[in-house]
């Protein structure tokens, strides 16, 4: 699949400055129509009010955002372009940005400040090109409910290299750090738990990176570890390939097409399950480093019954054989209580990785999960390990 890109020869920069230097109310109603059609294509419905300004800044006021087929839209604030130009086909954007927006829906406020998008780039309608950017930034998220702050995030960005010459798209993000107030949970229970552990406000960070293939709809998360302090660390990879442009616009168009006929079209639904035979499973891991959360659990879980952090790991223990038997999988059942009991011993790191030994069609799998699930860990090459 061609791919085209922004030129960045200062000839090809001083034509486009010279195109739209004295750019009128069309050429920003051209620049505005491109972006309705490129957020469509990523299964987003665009609109605003009114649209002015020229190629050194434009303004869209009235801005609207919603999930494609959907009915009730988001509204949103001013967004500015900055540095617009044409390279070609391509509309090219140096800069959009929306400074700060509030929203208040259902009892719950959403405040959301510095949002920026750089080196934007706007495929021709109705091209299977794919839009690029080279960064993307969020400077805070808040998140209030009667008058709390529920959920704070700060300093989120994402940075892309496109692909060159049949390779891969990479990206890099991270967020600094994040913070839930977990009082707002109303469940006693839950609060009586989430205090005796010490938990009642989290905070930690996000780091992640990938690549994607448009070519071949290669998806590979190497990397996307939500670390919480004093807990631990949540560590996910996946891998899985078909996930190309044509998978995409068949995908929205399938839910586009569900969504407008409710869910009476067995037809959408045949058409949902044949797009799950495009897509690969080649592997996943979800790994859990432990920082003092596994031994906070033990001793809670020991001072309700008068016992020692030891005595509820051996209970555990003892238990977790029972459980798996249910699995109708002895080997697989005694892989994962071995791992089980090693963490229990030592709380360090427990992972679960999936390896099949060729990729495996998704609709493969889920028909395996109905049909014969104890078959499962061998289909995926699953495998359980502890502190390694």
């Amino acid at each position: 699949m061609p791919q085209r890109y922004p030129s960045i020869t200062t000839a090809l920069a001083l034509a486009a400055s010279l195109g739209w230097s004295a750019a009128s109310a069309q050429d920003a109603d051209a620049v505005g129509e491109r972006l309705k059609s490129t957020f469509h294509q990523q299964g987003v419905e665009l609109n605003y009010a009114t649209i002015s300004g020229d190629a050194s800044e434009m303004t869209l006021e009235g801005v609207t955002v919603k999930p494609v087929g959907e009915d009730e839209a988001l509204p949103l604030g001013p967004i500015v372009l900055t540095d617009v130009a044409e390279d070609g086909d391509l509309i090219t954007i140096g800069s959009l940005a929306m400074d700060s927006h509030s929203v208040s829906r259902d009892g719950i406020d959403v405040s959301i400040e510095g949002i920026e998008i750089t080196s934007l780039s706007l495929p021709p309608e109705g091209s299977d090109e794919v839009p690029l950017y080279e960064t993307a930034d969020l400077g805070s998220l808040t998140i209030s409910s009667g008058g709390k702050d529920v959920f704070t995030l700060t300093d989120m960005s994402v940075e892309v290299t496109p692909p060159e010459d049949g390779t891969a798209l990479e990206f890099t993000g991270s967020a600094a750090s994040f913070t839930a107030d977990l009082t707002a949970i109303e469940d006693p229970n839950t609060q009586r738990v989430l205090q005796e552990l010490g938990y009642q406000t989290v905070t930690g960070s996000l780091d992640m990176a990938g690549s994607w293939n448009p070519e071949d709809g290669r998806t590979q998360i190497s990397k996307y570890d939500l670390s919480v302090k004093d807990a631990g660390t949540i560590g996910i990879s996946l891998d899985i390939g078909g996930y190309t442009m044509e998978f995409q616009k068949a995908l929205r168009d399938t839910q586009e097409r569900m969504a407008s006929a409710g869910e009476q079209d067995s037809a959408a639904g045949m058409a949902m399950l044949g797009l799950m035979q495009q897509l690969t499973f080649h592997g996943a891991t979800i790994r859990f480093e432990d920082q003092t959360l596994t031994g906070k659990v033990l001793d809670y879980f020991a001072k309700q019954q008068g016992a020692q952090r030891s005595d509820i790991a051996n209970q555990a223990k003892a238990i977790l054989p029972f459980m798996l038997a249910q699995l109708n999988n002895p080997e697989f059942a005694a892989q994962v209580s071995a791992a089980a009991s090693a963490f229990l011993d030592a709380p360090q790191s427990l992972t679960i990785s999936a390896m099949p030994a060729s990729p495996v069609p998704f609709a493969m799998i889920a028909a395996g999960a109905m049909s014969a699930p104890q078959n499962l860990p061998e289909q995926l090459g699953v495998t359980v390990s502890a502190n390694e």
